[in-house]
C-alpha cells in the first residue's frame, strides 16, 4: 500500500482522556480493520514516536497530512457516540449500542464497504477483536492468517510496536534479575527445552501480580493504599491467589495418591524450579511492603514515580508506565485486577492461553486460584473495556 499510486488509509483516533491500555485496545482494533480492508494503518491522538520503534510498518501520521487527506475522499466513522451513564443504566440505549457495534464489526465487509472512500477515520469506544473474529465476511481470512482470538492482541501489539532503548532500559535491571532471556512457551515439550536450563540452573516460573487500587491512589486520597494495605483482605487475596497457584503447580502434582505417570530425572528437576512474583501496582507503599515480606520471591520496581499517563506531566513517569506495561507481559501467569485494562492488555502480549486470573479489588476473596481456575478468553475479552 505504501508503494501504491492510489493509497487508501485507515486512521484510528486514540483519544478521549484514557490511559495507555484503553488507547492500545482501540489501536489494535483499528489495525485489524486496516489489515482486513487492505488499507494503510495510521494512529492519531497520541504521540508514540518517543516511546516505540516501528518494527514493521510506519503508523505515524501528522495533523498536516490528515488535513490534506480531508480535502480528498474522506469519511469519519464514529463508534464512540454514547454516554457512559446511559450505557449502564438504560437498557434500550445499551441494545442500541450493541446493534451499532454488530453493524460495524460483525456484519460489515471491510474490503467492499466504503471502497470508494480513500481515507476512513475511526473513533471507537472500546475493542472489537472478538466481534471481528466472528465476522461473516472475514472469519476464514483471519483463520487462514493463523490469527486466533487469544493471540490476536499480542500478535498485533508486537507487530506494531517495539520499545525504544531508553524505554526498555527502565526495566532492563529487572529483566536481568528475573533471568528473562527466552522465547519459548511453557510446556511446549514433555522434556525440558534446552533453553530452559542455563548455567546448570532451571528456568524460574514467573507469576505477575497486578493490583489496581484505583484512581484515588494517584490523587493521594486512597483508603486502600496505606501502610496496612498488605493486610487488607481485598489486597491480600492477590498474593493468596499466587500462593494457591504455586501450590497447585508443585505440591499437588507431587502428592497425587494414585500416580499413573512416571517422572524422569529431567522432569524431577522441574520441581526444583524457583518461582518469582512480579508486583505491578499503582500503590507504591504496597510494593515496599510486599518486597519486605517476600524478599527472595517478590520483584518490583520501587525507585520510579508512578502515575496515570493522562495525569502526569513528568516525562520519566510517563515513560515508565509504558516500560512496565511491556515488562509485565513477560510473565508466565498473570493475576490481574478485573476492572483494569492495564494489567489485561499487558498480559495478552504473552500470547499464551489459560494464563490469566482476574480478581475484583472491590470484594474480598472472590475466587480460588489453581491451574484450572483461569479465566476463559471470552471472560477476559468481554469485561471492562471490551477487547
Amino acid at each position: 500500500m505504501e508503494n501504491s499510486p492510489h493509497k487508501k488509509y485507515l486512521i484510528i483516533k486514540a483519544v478521549n482522556n484514557t490511559g495507555w491500555a484503553d488507547k492500545l485496545t482501540r489501536i489494535i482494533t483499528g489495525f485489524y480493520v486496516a489489515l482486513l480492508s487492505g488499507r494503510l494503518f495510521k494512529i492519531t491522538g497520541i504521540n508514540l514516536e518517543e516511546i516505540f520503534e516501528k518494527p514493521n510498518i510506519n503508523w505515524n501520521i501528522t495533523d498536516k497530512e490528515i488535513e490534506k487527506l480531508k480535502k480528498k475522499s474522506y469519511k469519519e466513522l464514529d463508534y464512540n457516540k454514547m454516554d457512559a451513564y446511559q450505557l449502564f443504566t438504560n437498557e434500550f440505549k445499551y441494545k442500541e449500542v450493541e446493534e451499532l457495534y454488530d453493524e460495524g464489526f460483525l456484519y460489515t465487509n471491510f474490503t467492499s464497504n466504503y471502497e470508494n472512500i480513500d481515507t476512513l477515520m475511526y473513533s471507537i469506544q472500546n475493542g472489537k477483536i472478538l466481534r471481528m473474529s466472528e465476522n461473516l465476511f472475514h472469519k476464514q481470512q483471519i483463520y487462514d492468517m493463523g490469527i486466533r482470538p487469544d493471540t490476536a492482541f499480542g500478535c498485533a501489539y508486537e507487530y506494531l510496536f517495539k520499545p525504544k532503548p531508553n524505554i526498555i532500559n527502565m526495566v532492563k535491571n529487572i529483566y536481568d534479575k528475573m533471568g528473562i532471556k527466552r522465547n519459548y512457551y511453557i510446556g511446549h515439550n514433555n522434556k525440558i527445552p534446552k533453553d530452559l536450563i542455563r548455567n546448570n540452573e532451571v528456568e524460574p516460573i514467573r507469576i505477575g501480580i497486578q493490583v489496581r487500587t484505583g484512581d484515588n491512589t494517584f490523587k493521594g486520597n486512597s483508603n486502600i493504599c496505606n501502610k496496612d494495605s498488605l493486610s487488607l483482605p481485598k489486597i491480600a487475596q492477590y498474593f493468596e491467589c499466587a500462593e494457591e497457584l504455586e501450590k497447585d503447580i508443585f505440591e499437588r502434582s507431587s502428592n497425587i495418591k494414585h500416580k499413573n505417570f512416571s517422572l524422569s530425572k529431567e522432569d524431577e528437576s522441574l520441581k526444583k524450579r524457583p518461582v518469582y512474583w512480579y508486583l505491578l501496582t499503582d500503590c507504591k507503599i504496597l510494593r515496599d511492603l510486599a518486597k519486605k515480606k517476600w524478599p527472595n520471591k517478590v520483584f518490583t520496581i520501587t525507585d520510579q514515580n508512578i502515575d496515570h499517563v493522562e495525569l502526569t506531566h513528568d516525562e520519566n513517569t510517563y515513560n515508565f508506565a509504558f516500560a512496565e506495561h511491556w515488562f509485565f507481559g513477560e510473565m508466565d501467569y498473570h493475576i490481574i485486577t478485573k476492572n483494569s485494562s492495564y494489567g489485561r492488555t499487558a498480559s495478552l502480549r504473552r500470547k499464551l492461553f489459560n494464563h490469566i486470573f482476574d480478581i475484583e479489588i472491590t470484594q474480598e476473596k472472590t475466587k480460588k486460584c489453581g491451574l484450572m481456575s483461569y479465566n476463559s478468553y471470552d471472560d477476559t475479552a468481554n469485561n471492562w473495556i471490551e477487547l
